[in-house]
């Protein structure tokens, strides 16, 4: 099969139409506000470590996670990354969205060169909507299939008054 990369280039989009699904690179919040977001790890069916990324090249705002705040990368494309060896199935961030928008991802860890991979070599998603505000994310990785199972997790967004 032809890998999603090649297929989100041709069309200039990160979000493409997939044997009758929508598939996309990332998924976009950009509702100004105080939110908590809840992740939680569903499965994984891949040789690679999963994460679920937060990048943050268009966001202006606060991100804290267990009560402390997590600083913004000072790079071109800042990310925050939660690998599955390390973080909890299930977390909580606190965000804090002033302007712009935050995109998620899901990556894996590249075996070549121990770094994180995602959408910019062709990852893809589909997202379910559970409910309002909720999501599940099928994912597939660096190998190129469409089996979208390598990562799937959960999104919740809660406004916090």
């Amino acid at each position: 099969m032809k890998p999603f990369k090649w297929m989100f280039e041709e069309q200039n989009a990160t979000e493409i139409e997939y044997k009758g699904k929508q598939v996309s690179a990332l998924y976009r919040y950009d509702k100004k506000g105080k939110y908590r977001l809840k992740f939680t790890f569903v499965s994984t069916n891949s040789q690679y470590e999963q994460s679920i990324i937060l990048h943050l090249d268009g966001f202006k705002g606060k991100i804290f996670w267990n009560g402390k705040r997590l600083k913004k990368e000072r790079r071109r494309f800042p990310q925050i990354i939660f690998e599955e060896t390390w973080v909890p199935k299930e977390f909580e961030l606190e965000v804090i969205l002033e302007e712009g928008n935050i995109a998620i991802s899901n990556g894996c860890l590249r075996p070549t060169t121990e770094t994180i991979a995602c959408f910019v070599d062709g990852f893809a998603m589909i997202k379910e909507e559970l409910g309002e505000d909720k999501f599940r994310f099928y994912c597939n990785d660096i190998d190129w299939d469409d089996d979208f199972d390598d990562l799937i997790f959960d999104l919740e967004i809660e406004k916090v008054l």
